[in-house]
């Protein structure tokens, strides 16, 4: 994940400004949240978690660029400080939180679904049976709800005004 952040930081350094930050900004987030999630919950071995995480996080550089310039563009200076202190309070502190709530949603929710399901059925042959089976159900959930929410906001005409 370093390396990709490293390598997708050297990317948007060298990378001229887009038409569309907006664009830019959707498309890289639907990358990372397909390629990541997917490769996490679908795939059976670690080179292809760490490709899948690879792939994910390299575009996720170029993502924070584009926001960051289109909301000092948007925010009038003298607000700039206090918006992006909240922003960035809201984005860090959420992150714990978020690791927390997916261990538990892994341990009491889908590794139980995982255990009930037939070991002969779409759900074990998708995800695997066992132990981690729960946690590659918590991907495949966040990949499709991570991808349904990028293609919808994609659409949303208030954010492509935003250019």
């Amino acid at each position: 994940m370093g390396v990709a952040l490293l390598a997708g930081s050297l990317a948007a350094a060298a990378a001229p400004a887009p038409k569309s930050r907006v664009r830019v900004i959707c498309n890289t987030l639907l990358i990372s949240m397909s390629t990541e999630n997917f490769f996490l919950a679908f795939g059976r071995s670690l080179p292809v978690w760490c490709e899948g995480t690879a792939l994910g996080w390299s575009v996720i550089p170029l993502m924070n660029a584009n926001l960051d310039a289109l909301l000092r563009g948007r925010i009038p200076v003298e607000m700039q400080g206090r918006v992006f202190s909240v922003r960035n309070t809201f984005q860090f502190f959420t992150i714990p939180i978020g690791y927390a709530l997916g261990g538990v949603l892994v341990d009491r929710v889908f590794e139980p679904l995982m255990a009930a399901a037939p070991p002969d059925g779409l759900a074990a042959a998708l995800l695997g049976t066992g132990k981690g089976s729960g946690a590659a159900l918590l991907f495949a959930a966040l990949w499709a709800l991570g991808v349904t929410t990028c293609l919808l906001f994609r659409r949303d005409q208030a954010i492509r005004r935003m250019e």
